[in-house]
């Protein structure tokens, strides 16, 4: 997604504004508030009822451990909105409230620890050390239910914020594509001001409307309900000429937000900094190699083995089932092409008949996968086993890929292994998929699956190799269970 980053102003809105600003932030900031007191409350109450550093309990030290105790509320509170936990959002694309929570037990903590420290306390050092890691733990997870009881009430009343788009026709039509339908929950684009020569030819399929040019964002912003006004690089603005509807949009109490064309570039890669008066956005560089490339490898691999052990009796029964159920071998062997353009021999549960190669041309006018997909799928293909249909399903019949990845050839989370006509076909962009290993899942895995279309697969794919870190492949490895368990794409 494109990277988003906001200025806002604190001035009165005008009239027309002040009911739809205002009657939707408040409820949810006093509801989250409340949600993560709560969650200290509960945190420091179980310290509590546990009884922990009993010797203290009496004395300055104990007066001390029960205030620092009763304290851990409103400090958790005080520390998450330090951390912009309350912030607004009106765009997609800033979601990091595990690392803000984080950052938050890690303030309190040291706050309290120090507390502890002052009173040579043992007691209040664990009680504050198990009250915060607690806190922590409930407070998203609180948010979660909370949102998620109050959702469909929420929408209801208030509904997603509405946003104009500005910027010439090319970029709005790109940003505008890769909008998820996560993000359209919290973000409506309602109208665009196209700058620049460009006819919006792509706008018009995606029915958003074209309200004017670059004298008409305020008004447009007004006319249409906005409360966030999105502003592409690239859009051929003077400097002055920003800088006076940020003004107008500022008086007007609508949110503007500043989106670079930077295509897949996830938020944790730019830093801002500032360079005679003007903002830079800084671009780390991809993580292709380096120790936690190499620490990451070695992890998933160690993983990997010890999942082959756990499973080993799911998959003996599995490889008797696909036998029993139809004649032929267990294993289906094919060459995919791996990291730096190697190939090596995927392992899968055989799930078709022996002969389905043979039977590929014969119904290849079934094929339902997009036009620039060389895959061929057919939901209801009549090659499939009994069992294989299961398997599939499942995702059951890529277990043995397990092998692949502590061999070297695979890792747990990456790009789709392609096959050699795929790669043959690849232009040099698409060829950076190969600078990684491949994947037993990946973004693919978690988008959809075989409802992609081959320019979307790819995309995911170079968003995966340039955005790569630890926590991106923690977060894959989660969402691929519910993929799973719920069998989204998989055919």
């Amino acid at each position: 997604m494109t990277s988003v980053s906001f200025t806002s102003t604190r001035r009165e809105p005008d009239a027309e504004f002040r009911g739809l600003l205002a009657g939707p932030r408040r409820p949810r900031i006093w509801t989250l508030v409340l949600s993560d007191a709560c969650a200290a409350g509960v945190a420091a109450a179980l310290t509590t009822v546990w009884h922990l550093g009993g010797s203290d309990a009496a004395g300055l030290r104990g007066t001390a451990t029960r205030v620092a105790t009763a304290a851990i509320v409103p400090l958790w509170v005080l520390g998450l909105a330090a951390c912009g936990t309350y912030g607004r959002r009106l765009l997609p694309g800033d979601d990091g409230l595990g690392g803000r929570v984080l950052r938050a037990a890690a303030r309190v903590g040291v706050l309290l620890a120090f507390a502890g420290l002052l009173v040579d306390s043992v007691a209040l050092l664990r009680r504050v050390v198990l009250a915060v890691v607690l806190a922590a733990l409930f407070t998203p997870l609180l948010r979660v239910l909370v949102q998620r009881l109050g959702a469909q009430g929420y929408g209801q009343r208030h509904g997603p914020r509405r946003g104009l788009i500005v910027g010439q026709a090319g970029p709005i039509d790109e940003f505008l594509r890769h909008l998820r339908p996560a993000d359209a929950r919290r973000l409506r684009v309602v109208a665009a001001c196209v700058l620049g020569e460009d006819e919006p030819d792509g706008l018009l399929d995606l029915t958003v409307p074209v309200v004017g040019g670059a004298n008409e964002i305020v008004r447009a912003a007004r006319a249409n309900g906005c409360d966030a006004v999105i502003l592409l690089g690239g859009s051929g603005l003077s400097r002055a000429a920003l800088r006076r509807i940020c003004w107008e949009l500022h008086e007007a109490g609508v949110d503007v937000a500043l989106a670079p064309i930077l295509a897949d570039v996830a938020a944790e890669r730019i830093a801002v900094a500032s360079s005679g008066g003007l903002p830079l956005l800084h671009l780390r560089a991809p993580v292709l190699t380096g120790p936690s490339r190499w620490a990451t490898d070695l992890c998933q691999r160690l993983a990997a083995l010890l999942i082959l052990t756990l499973l080993s009796p799911l998959m003996l029964t599995l490889a008797v089932l696909v036998r029993a159920t139809s004649p032929g071998p267990a294993l289906f062997r094919q060459t995919r092409v791996g990291k730096g353009g190697a190939e090596f021999t995927c392992l899968k549960f055989r799930t078709m008949v022996v002969d389905a190669e043979a039977r590929l041309a014969a119904l290849a006018h079934l094929n339902e996968m997009p036009a620039d997909s060389p895959l061929f799928k057919i939901s209801n293909d009549p090659r499939l086993t009994r069992i294989g249909a299961v398997l599939r399903r499942y995702s059951l019949d890529e277990l043995p890929q397990l092998f692949n990845v502590v061999g070297g050839s695979m890792a747990l989370v990456g790009p789709r292994p392609p096959l050699p006509a795929e790669v043959a076909r690849y232009t040099e962009e698409m060829r950076r998929r190969l600078v990684v290993k491949p994947g037993l899942t990946g973004l693919w895995q978690i988008s959809g699956r075989s409802t992609l279309s081959g320019a979307e697969s790819v995309r995911l794919d170079l968003s995966y190799v340039e955005n790569w870190s630890p926590s991106l492949d923690a977060m894959i490895l989660l969402r691929t269970t519910t993929a799973v368990v719920r069998g989204d794409g998989a055919y």
